[in-house]
């Protein structure tokens, strides 16, 4: 009985429910592919990701395509063709993760469609070689002509290895390289210059499927080559470098401070003598008073009398390759080590009284001086009054 009255109703539900037409859906996913199909890819592999778009296209005419990637990247391309070829090499870990692509249509009466969003392949990237650890001794700061050795250590593996050391970006190839298995390599500068001032670091290759991968550069290693040392400053006392046999003589080398440790050796004629090989038989004093404008540290040794007739040392500057000490001989009489002690006593109680003789006078002549009243307000500014004044006797 009330199926009539349903009947209008059911006429008027295209009206209010209209029907979808095929240009009003999306252009459906296009079929996406990676090649060479492979497990996992390595750093500069090339990888060409296949976007088609299902075919035939009706009246749809193909704009271009859209790869995405989850690393955030997004790449568009200009073609009429319904399938393109997207490549790259592989830099590193960043180009791994999941691809998709998509294609657009131009379609009549509403402009350009974007496609469905292909499948999702992905694209597996093998990291490059852990980096190498690298060491300089004896010191990363050090003074030109000294050596240099560089140490270069991968971290444990069986795969063939080649290293290669950088100042800076540029290779270094001054020096000598010496294997030390596949763990890692010694660069050895025998003799350092301020060119090489500056931040060193190394890296290695492994051999991967036929090809050299590099590995992640080492930390920076910062070598400051300084200029050679000066020449020290030799002394003498007696400064005339003249004594008679029996007497003391003692020498002063001194050397500017730096940052390095110092040893002191003394020469005669060129040659090294006892004084300079017998160190316990020599008294050292680091940090001798110096000449002016000359800072440093220096060393001291005491050089007994001996024998040959009075025979003298000059003094004055060393001379590269030929120093004016390494006397060799007995110690010194004690009483000539006593001998500043005695005579420095003597001073000090003469100075001392002296001293108090002075005292007494000066304080015997201010209760005999005249005393100053001053001036008061008001009165006369030509003359002042003066105290009571006793003349001598």
């Amino acid at each position: 009985m009330a199926l009539p009255s349903f009947i209008p109703l059911l006429a008027s539900l295209p009206i209010l429910f209209p029907s979808a037409t095929p240009s009003d859906l999306p252009p459906p996913a296009p079929n996406i592919s990676v090649t060479p199909s492979k497990p996992q890819f390595l750093i500069g592999d090339a990888v060409s990701i296949v976007c088609a778009a299902p075919g035939p296209m009706s009246t749809d005419r193909i704009q271009g395509f859209r790869f995405t990637g989850t690393s955030g990247w997004v790449t568009d391309v200009r073609t009429s063709r319904s399938r393109f070829v997207h490549t790259f090499d592989v830099t590193g870990p960043r180009d791994g993760g999941f691809y998709s692509c998509s294609y657009t249509v131009l379609r009549r009466g509403r402009g350009q469609v974007h496609s469905l969003a292909s499948q999702a392949v992905v694209v597996n990237v093998r990291d490059r070689p852990a980096q190498p650890n690298l060491t300089v001794t004896p010191s990363s700061v050090t003074v030109e002509g000294q050596p240099l050795v560089f140490f270069c250590v991968a971290p444990p593996g069986a795969a063939e290895r080649r290293f290669g050391f950088f100042q800076e970006e540029l290779e270094v190839t001054d020096g000598i390289q010496e294997d030390s298995g596949a763990g890692g390599v010694r660069l050895r500068v025998e003799k350092s210059d301020q060119n090489q001032t500056g931040n060193f670091s190394c890296r290695y290759e492994e051999m991967t499927e036929g090809r050299w991968i590099a590995s992640y550069p080492s930390d920076a290693v910062q070598v400051i080559v300084k200029d050679p040392c000066p020449a020290p400053l030799l002394s003498v006392e007696p400064p005339s470098g003249v004594v008679a046999a029996g007497h003391r003589l003692l020498l002063s080398c001194a050397a500017p401070r730096r940052d390095f440790r110092r040893r002191f050796r003394f020469f005669r004629d060129g040659a090294e003598g006892d004084a300079g090989r017998r160190r316990r038989r020599r008294r050292e004093r680091v940090g001798a008073a110096l000449p002016a404008g000359f800072p440093g540290t220096g060393r001291e040794f005491q050089l007994p009398g001996g024998g040959g007739g009075g025979r003298g040392l000059a003094g004055g500057p060393a001379q590269p390759g030929r120093g004016r000490g390494g006397l060799g001989g007995a110690s010194p009489p004690a009483q000539f080590e006593f001998l500043p002690l005695v005579i420095g006593g003597v001073v000090g109680v003469a100075l001392l009284l002296l001293g108090i003789l002075l005292a007494a006078w000066l304080c015997r002549k201010r209760r005999g001086s005249s005393r100053w009243r001053g001036l008061s307000p008001g009165d006369d500014t030509g003359t002042f009054p003066m105290g009571n004044y006793e003349g001598a006797a």
